[in-house]
């Protein structure tokens, strides 16, 4: 679960900020969004922060979002071919 974005002062923090994800992916599968994985959720993820990055923004961000930003992000990513494979949708 690295990404570009990371910066030092959160690779600390790197295997909570994975358990946060893995929950906030959880609770989407359990609302019915099963295609979605942890990945593509932290690679949503990254595109939501500001700069400066700083640890609250990005638990806030992980825990405010929903899955109808998450599925627009996602589509407007196939329709703009951003996606790697067809099993990121």
């Amino acid at each position: 679960m690295d990404q570009p974005w990371m910066h030092p002062e959160l690779r600390p923090y790197a295997d909570q900020l994975q358990w946060l994800c893995e929950a906030k992916v959880e609770e989407f599968r359990l609302m019915g969004y099963n295609s979605i994985d942890v990945d593509s959720f932290w690679a949503y993820i990254g595109t939501k922060l500001p700069n400066p990055v700083s640890l609250h923004r990005v638990v806030d961000a992980i825990l405010s979002a929903k899955p109808n930003d998450y599925m627009t992000y996602v589509t407007l990513g196939a329709l703009r071919g951003d996606l790697a494979t067809p099993n990121d949708v």
